[in-house]
């Protein structure tokens, strides 16, 4: 019988050398520290895409205000200038570009430097669905000589929708969507001096 439990002692103590044994310690601090560094560089890699699409916004926008600014087609309508957004935004130009993308002009009144900008509500439309479109969109046209706005909505899908900052960024939207964040770009101009105007007074789309 001693014999039998002698052979069975060193079964008995590799549960307290396993206890003791430090080999592989650090895999365990190591693979909480991956999952926490894997979020932050898909956090930077979001982040850098984002900003890049503002900046692409902003210059599409400012160009888009140009062609208004001259004169060169009359006061357009938002679908197309919703088009001319899109082929000014570089890869935001895609085939979703148009159905997310909204437009809105106003008149500035050089009087008391206000304008209705303020009790109209940041338009983001989805135009994907062509048997609910949209209200209207407000653009105002200005006279020769006037100061306008021009604010472009755009709403984005997150590269990695699951991160922390593409989550956060759906959550502070200004816009009701899980799955979108929305990019604002708005830009002042003043239509060239000309003998007649070439805008209509009043809003219309």
């Amino acid at each position: 019988m001693l014999p039998r439990l002698a052979s069975l002692a060193p079964l008995a103590r590799k549960p307290g050398r396993f206890a003791r044994d430090e080999e592989g310690a650090v895999t365990i601090a190591a693979l909480i520290w991956v999952v926490f560094f894997i979020f932050m560089m898909a956090s930077a890699i979001e982040m850098g895409v984002t900003l890049t699409k503002q900046v692409l916004l902003d210059r599409a926008t400012d160009l888009t205000a140009r062609v208004i600014r001259l004169g060169m087609e009359g006061m357009p309508s938002e679908a197309t200038l919703r088009e001319r957004v899109c082929q000014k935004a570089g890869f935001l130009g895609g085939e979703n570009c148009f159905d997310n993308v909204s437009v809105e002009t106003f008149v500035v009144n050089r009087n008391n430097w206000s304008s209705s900008i303020d009790a109209h509500p940041l338009r983001c439309e989805n135009f994907s669905d062509d048997s609910a479109p949209p209200p209207s969109a407000t653009l105002e046209g200005g006279l020769s000589n006037q100061i306008m706005l021009m604010r472009v909505c755009l709403r984005v899908k997150p590269m990695m929708i699951d991160n922390p900052l593409a989550q956060a960024l759906i959550r502070t939207a200004p816009i009701d969507d899980p799955d979108h964040f929305a990019l604002i770009s708005t830009t002042a101009f003043v239509t060239e001096p000309r003998a007649t105007s070439i805008f209509p007074s009043a809003s219309g789309s």
